[in-house]
Parts: structure tokens; C-alpha cells; sequence
């Protein structure tokens, strides 16, 4: 599984969604589990997953899957 197909299936398991339905674009106004519990939990399964850690600023940023994923190739997560 490549960190992708990885930072997908975080999201989809945490959101009840298929990983299927995820791009670059999904957020919280076209997840509908995405909401404040939930992007406290996400956070702490991306940190678990990829072994990083986010400061307060660029989980502030967290406005899509796309953003996601920039963040994470910023902290040396290939894609």
C-alpha cells in the first residue's frame, strides 16, 4: 500500500466512507462525518500512521485531503 492509498484509508475509516469516493478536493463540506471530533481523531491516526506530528497552524490548514497530504509530503512523506 503506498502512503496514498494510506492517507485514504485513514480518512475513509475514520469518516465511514469508501476510499473510493476520496480526492484531493474531499473535505468537510463533501464528508459528512468530517467534524470537529473527528478531525481531533484524524490528526491522531495521521501521526500514528506516518510518525509525525502537526503543529496548531498547519492543522488549522487542514481544509482538504489535498492540503493533507501537502503537509505530510512537507514533514518527508513520499508521494
Amino acid at each position: 500500500m503506498n502512503n496514498t492509498e494510506k492517507l485514504y484509508k485513514v480518512v475513509a475509516d475514520l469518516f465511514r466512507v469508501e476510499p473510493a469516493e476520496l480526492n484531493e478536493d474531499s473535505s468537510q463540506d463533501t464528508i459528512p462525518n468530517w467534524d470537529s471530533l473527528g478531525m481531533v481523531n484524524l490528526i491522531s491516526e495521521l501521526e500514528q500512521t506516518f510518525g509525525v506530528e502537526f503543529d496548531l497552524l498547519e492543522i488549522a490548514d487542514f481544509k482538504t485531503v489535498g492540503i493533507i497530504k501537502s503537509t505530510l509530503a512537507d514533514k518527508g512523506v513520499e508521494f
